[in-house]
C-alpha cells in the first residue's frame, strides 16, 4: 500500500482536476497533477517516472464525482504495473473505458438525479421560509458527497478494477429513474406552491396545467427516452407566448 502522505496527496488534488482542462486532451493535466505523488513513489527513478507519465499523455475525461474511484484505480494498477504482475500496455484502453463508463454513471445518476433533488428540496424549504433547513439539507449533502469521495477512492486503491464490482451491486442506474419521479413530485408540489409566493393571483387552472405538464413530461421522458431538450423547448416557448398573453391582461404581475 501506498505511504499514507502519497494516499492523502493525491486524494486532496482529485478537486482539482478540472483547474486545468483543455480543449482537446481535457483532464489530462489534470489528471497527470493528480497521480504525481503516486507515480513518483512508485517510480524513483527519473526515466521510470517518466516512462509512467507518458502513459498518461492522451485525453482523459470523467465525471467530477467520479474522479476519485477512477483515480483509485489508476494507482491500484500502476502498482501491479511496477510490480510487474501487469503489463503497462493494459492501462491504456483501460483507462479510456474506464472513464467513458464512470462519467456516464456521474452524468446519468449525480448531475441527472442527485443534485437537481438536493436543489429542488432547498427551493420547498425555502419557499416554506425554512431557510436554515434547506443550509441543514446543503450540509448534509456535502458530508454525504464527501464520504461518497473518500470511501470511493479508498475502495479503488485497496481492490483495482474489483472495486467496479462492488459499484454494481450498488445498483446506481436503476435508482436513476425513481429519484428522477421523485423529483418531478417535488417539482409538482414547488409549481402548486407558486400561487402563494405570487405578488398577484394567478389562475389555478394554471398551476395545474403545471402541475400535469411536469408530471406527463416526466413520464414521457423515462418511458418513451424522450429527449429533454424537447420538452424545455416546448415549455420555454408556451412560457413566452403564456406571459405575454397575461402581461396583457395583469402587467403588475409581470
Amino acid at each position: 500500500m501506498y505511504p499514507r502522505q502519497v494516499i492523502c496527496a493525491c486524494f486532496l488534488r482529485t478537486y482539482c482536476v478540472n483547474l486545468a482542462r483543455t480543449a482537446s486532451n481535457m483532464q489530462q493535466i489534470g489528471l497527470v497533477f493528480l497521480l504525481e505523488p503516486g507515480l513518483r513513489w512508485l517510480y524513483p527513478a527519473p526515466k521510470n517516472f517518466s516512462s509512467a507519465l507518458l502513459r498518461y499523455l492522451g485525453p482523459s475525461n470523467t465525471h467530477p464525482f467520479m474522479v476519485p474511484l477512477f483515480s483509485g484505480i489508476l494507482l491500484a494498477m500502476e502498482k501491479e504495473i511496477a510490480a510487474g504482475s501487469l503489463p503497462d500496455t493494459a492501462l491504456d484502453s483501460v483507462r479510456e473505458t474506464l472513464a467513458t463508463s464512470l462519467s456516464a454513471l456521474g452524468d446519468s445518476f449525480c448531475s441527472g438525479a442527485i443534485l437537481p433533488l438536493w436543489a429542488l428540496g432547498c427551493l420547498l424549504l425555502i419557499s416554506f421560509g425554512m431557510i436554515g433547513w434547506a443550509a441543514v439539507l446543503t450540509l448534509f449533502s456535502f458530508c454525504l458527497l464527501s464520504a461518497f469521495r473518500v470511501g470511493s477512492f479508498w475502495a479503488g486503491l485497496r481492490y483495482g478494477m474489483a472495486a467496479l464490482a462492488h459499484l454494481k451491486r450498488m445498483d446506481l442506474i436503476n435508482w436513476v429513474g425513481r429519484i428522477k419521479m421523485l423529483n418531478a413530485v417535488l417539482a409538482a408540489i414547488l409549481v402548486l406552491r407558486l400561487p402563494e409566493m405570487a405578488s398577484a393571483a394567478v389562475p389555478q387552472a394554471m398551476h395545474a396545467a403545471g402541475l400535469c405538464a411536469v408530471l406527463l413530461a416526466t413520464v414521457l421522458m423515462y418511458r418513451r427516452r424522450l429527449p429533454r431538450l424537447l420538452f424545455w423547448l416546448v415549455a420555454t416557448g408556451t412560457a413566452i407566448i403564456w406571459g405575454t398573453a397575461w402581461a396583457q391582461k395583469c402587467p403588475l404581475f409581470f
